[in-house]
């Protein structure tokens, strides 16, 4: 066959809609039911940082800023109000996230059998990557990102399989408010919603899906509006939140990293209240895991503030970007690496390990319990075979496979990897510090792509033994 040829008939094989299963819902509920005892029962209610404090305090008192998106507020306000506190988005962000990644695997798997095993692989792959359950038993707004993002790929097989425009509404309803919780959501995404509009169902007849994609690019519109409009004016009174500042910390760690790397003090004189400060100090303050590490008081190093002046960081962040370039590059690429756990020391930040001293009487119910769990994350996050880049390079690989066996489920593959990818890019020059649950929602998106793949190529393997004994 010619080169041509052959390429030709690869794409015919993509396009074709994979097999899809009828979901079986109730199972998929039990199964999410399940799982969500087993994460949430030893860190009940849920882990709490600063972050997920203020957030918690915001949904009581009001919105008072746009530096994280304000959805996360508005749901510990729901659960408050309905009498579950804080657990009741620990049980939802947990529930959500399964039962989408059942339905997904239910849907796609060649048969009941291998849903199973790959649901229980789902389950398993938590506690067999630190960082995953470690940011599970958390409040932090990577898991509900994640979890109406999984959320959103259920449905959307589901509506595919049922050819249900409501399924569908229903998938693009969950996408956007993935996307309303973190303001670099859109990435994860973006490359599945461009699939769903061009296979709203996976490939059925074109008239059928030309007569639902009209509608579902006013609904992708309409629900991408309403998340941008979430972040930008307050609920109930819609008063216009101030522009949050977020960039500026990433900005204090690009010129400390660039001023340690260059061995040059690029630092604006604010930064230490006009104290003088060596290239030397630079270097022992720098910690490319954190941009608070890196501020932090050290022995022999002149103190920093917490808030330096904006405008005169952003103009020398703008220079360093053409001065020092390579030196940039440098510091980025170490955050990554730490953030990947490709670092010689392992892993960090895999869990937060509690619940921060707080006025609202927040606590952990079995503090003995969920100090052991925690001690097993740490004791386990930086195994080699344990860390997060692994699940990228399984899920490229397999992907590869799935391509080279011209199965049909490559697309979505591709999109989820692509988005995958995009997400960490923006992270690589985003952002401030290299924690583990930053990298959440792509790891889970690898996660499923591995899941999927070995489903398809176990078929597939079948399949061609079944033929070879025929």
């Amino acid at each position: 066959m010619k080169p041509w040829s052959q390429l030709a008939a690869t794409f015919k094989a993509l396009g074709a809609p994979p097999r899809l299963n009828a979901p079986p819902w109730l199972l998929v509920v039990l199964f999410a039911a399940a799982s969500t005892v087993v994460v949430c029962y030893p860190a009940w209610p849920g882990y709490m940082s600063y972050d997920s404090l203020f957030a918690y305090e915001q949904g009581l008192f009001g919105i008072q800023t746009s530096l994280w998106p304000p959805i996360h507020a508005y749901m510990f306000r729901v659960s408050h109000a309905l009498g579950a506190d804080t657990w009741g988005v620990f049980l939802l962000q947990t529930f959500t996230l399964f039962f989408g990644a059942g339905l997904l695997l239910h849907v796609t798997a060649p048969g009941r059998r291998m849903a199973w095993i790959l649901c229980a692989g789902f389950l398993v792959a938590q506690a067999y990557f630190p960082t995953l359950w470690g940011t599970l038993f958390a409040h932090w707004r990577d898991v509900p990102t994640t979890s109406f993002a999984v959320l959103g790929l259920g449905l959307w097989a589901a509506a595919a399989q049922r050819r249900s425009g409501w399924l569908l509404a229903a998938a693009v309803v969950s996408f956007c408010l993935s996307l309303s919780l973190r303001y670099n959501g859109f990435p994860l995404i973006i490359f599945v919603l461009a699939m769903m509009l061009w296979r709203p169902f996976f490939g059925a007849r074109p008239d059928a899906e030309a007569a639902i994609r009209r509608r579902l690019v006013m609904g992708m519109t309409l629900g991408v509006l309403v998340a941008w409009a979430s972040t930008q004016w307050r609920l109930p009174d819609l008063v216009k939140l101030p522009k949050p500042h977020s960039w500026a910390g990433t900005q204090v760690f690009d010129v400390i990293g660039v001023s340690a790397c260059a061995d040059h003090n690029y630092l604006p004189p604010e930064l230490t209240v006009g104290r003088p400060i060596t290239p030397a100090q630079i270097r022992k303050a720098y910690d490319p895991r954190h941009m608070n590490l890196s501020l932090a008081p050290k022995p022999g190093v002149t103190k920093f503030v917490r808030e330096p002046a904006r405008k005169a960081m952003r103009e020398i962040w703008r220079e360093l970007m053409i001065k020092e370039p390579g030196c940039y590059l440098a510091h980025r690429t170490l955050v990554f690496q730490e953030q990947m756990g490709m670092m010689r020391e392992g892993v960090f930040y895999a869990s937060h390990g509690g619940i921060d001293p707080n006025p609202f009487g927040l606590e952990l119910r079995r503090p003995a319990l969920a100090q052991a769990v925690s001690a097993y994350i740490v004791r386990n996050a930086d195994d080699l075979w344990r860390r997060p880049f692994l699940l990228h390079v399984a899920a490229a690989m397999l992907t590869v496979a799935l391509l080279w066996a011209r199965r049909s489920e490559a697309l979505l593959a591709l999109a989820m990897l692509f988005g995958s990818a995009s997400y960490l890019f923006v992270l690589f020059i985003a952002a401030p510090a290299a924690d583990a649950r930053y990298i959440f929602p792509p790891n889970i998106f690898c996660l499923l792509i591995s899941l999927m793949a070995v489903g398809a190529l176990v078929d597939q393997r079948a399949k061609g033994l079944s033929r070879d004994d025929g």
